[in-house]
């Protein structure tokens, strides 16, 4: 099987699902489509809410990241990406609930915007109050999260990783595009843990083809 992914492996959530089909070592390609002003009329046809990523599979289209990951957990069943314990399974959702309601659009989005979208994509300033909001609500998540990981599971779910792992991955990518770090000295596990899924082939794969697109434009990629 070979599918196609449309969107901008910058988004998370494109980002994501191509992490979910490195793991799963599925053949793909990515058509850049890159979310900003009007979506064009064309992949509204294939995405009508205008949203990214959107999964090709034989000339049929999923416009959602989790739709996508859900149905090619059952086309590519190993490795497995999503428990088999019912609660397990529950709990995989929610935790990718609470990524994209909390970390997500309370943390990284607001600060990957002001610090990366802004200045180097349209030039304009960074809004200081919307970066001071996002950054003071960094504890409360960095918190939650790294209770998941209290009892030293190297995963949220366990010993394997799961869709979980790879949703928050591809978030601290962006949070890591602005500009900022986990503190390892404050959250240990939870830095422990990002380190963990970035060193892993599916993400170090990613990251050569965002070095290659970003360079030095990205302080991840600074050094």
């Amino acid at each position: 099987m070979k599918v196609t992914v449309h969107g901008s492996i910058v988004s998370p959530w494109v980002r994501r699902l191509v992490a979910f089909i490195e793991e799963k070592e599925i053949d793909y390609e990515v058509i850049s489509v890159v979310p900003l002003g009007e979506p064009d009329p064309e992949f509204l046809k294939i995405s009508p809410l205008g949203k990214i990523p959107v999964l090709e599979v034989s000339g049929r289209h999923m416009p959602d990241s989790l739709a996508a990951c859900t149905f090619l957990e059952r086309e590519a069943a190993e490795p497995a990406l999503f428990p088999k314990e019912n609660w397990d399974l529950g709990w995989m959702h929610w935790l990718c609930d609470y990524l994209a309601t909390g970390l997500f659009a309370k943390v990284e989005a607001p600060l990957f915007v002001q610090r990366f979208v802004n200045p180097v994509y349209l030039g304009r300033e960074p809004d200081q109050a919307v970066i001071d909001e996002a950054l003071a609500a960094v504890p409360e998540h960095f918190d939650y999260l790294q209770s998941q990981l209290d009892d030293g599971r190297p995963y949220f779910l366990g010993e394997a990783v799961s869709l979980a792992d790879l949703t928050a991955a591809s978030i601290f990518i962006n949070y890591f595009h602005a500009g900022e770090i986990v503190d390892q000295n404050r959250w240990p596990r939870l830095s422990g843990f990002v380190d963990r899924m970035l060193d892993r082939p599916s993400f170090t794969n990613i990251l050569t083809k965002e070095r290659e697109l970003m360079g030095t434009a990205s302080p991840l990629f600074a050094s």
